[in-house]
């Protein structure tokens, strides 16, 4: 008797994952993006590959020599077939990012995180290579992948989870991404950063939805002038 309400719960909800993720063309097409680069860059030589993960990772020499290519393009590839698993949730992310606030807006989500994320890490790791705190050899270090964007997605959508769940989900997603830094890495900083950074938009934005309900409807007196005919 118990098997069932839970079997029923499940298959709605796969349902709903479904019905959400057909619907969400910029997901779909973001995450093809990321699998056919990935997959391209791992049928190069290991020498090809080499040299186009030095070029695209966002280490302090890829973003000092060409900032745009290494910013933009490693959020187009994951380091390792066997990482394309994590598009697969990237996309439901997504997904449901899309279905909550658009595609600009989500656009706007993921660049925050992905270019936010990789900006502090870089200048936390230029402030500790010059103090001699931080080895010199993560200049050159390959740091590709989509996590900082699905990091601060899952931080934004903490609006779209009922109040009731939301400290559920603000537990379970700080634990997803930040319980490994328990042996921190530049990584797992920047995994910490686009989950602030995404807490922080979601911030921002419940408190502007927040501000217009409490605005005044416009009354006779208010009537622009230059709008009556």
């Amino acid at each position: 008797m118990t098997n069932r309400p839970v079997g029923a719960l499940v298959g709605r909800v796969l349902r709903d994952v479904w019905a959400t993720v057909r619907r969400a063309d910029l997901a779909i097409a973001y995450c093809a993006v990321v699998t056919v680069v990935t997959v391209w860059v791992h049928l190069q030589t290991p020498e090809r590959q080499a040299e186009i993960l030095a070029r695209v990772s966002t280490n302090l020499v890829s973003l000092r020599a060409e900032p745009v290519v290494a910013m933009l393009g490693s959020a187009l590839l994951v380091q390792s077939v066997w990482g394309l698993y994590l598009v697969v949730l990237l996309l439901v992310v997504l997904a449901y990012l899309q279905q909550f606030v658009g595609r600009l807006a989500s656009l706007t989500i993921g660049l925050v995180g992905h270019v936010g994320a990789s900006l502090v890490v870089a200048l936390g790791l230029a402030a500790g290579i010059f103090h001699g705190v931080v080895d010199k050899s993560v200049a050159t270090a390959t740091d590709v992948g989509v996590s900082y964007v699905m990091a601060c997605a899952m931080g934004f959508l903490t609006l779209a989870v009922p109040p009731r769940w939301r400290w559920w989900y603000l537990a379970a997603i700080a634990v997803y991404w930040l319980l490994p830094a328990a042996t921190p890495t530049f990584t797992d900083a920047g995994h910490a950063t686009s989950l602030t950074l995404g807490l922080l938009l979601a911030f921002v934005a419940s408190r502007a939805v927040a501000a217009d309900h409490r605005s005044p409807a416009p009354g006779p007196d208010d009537v622009d002038p230059l709008e009556v005919h």
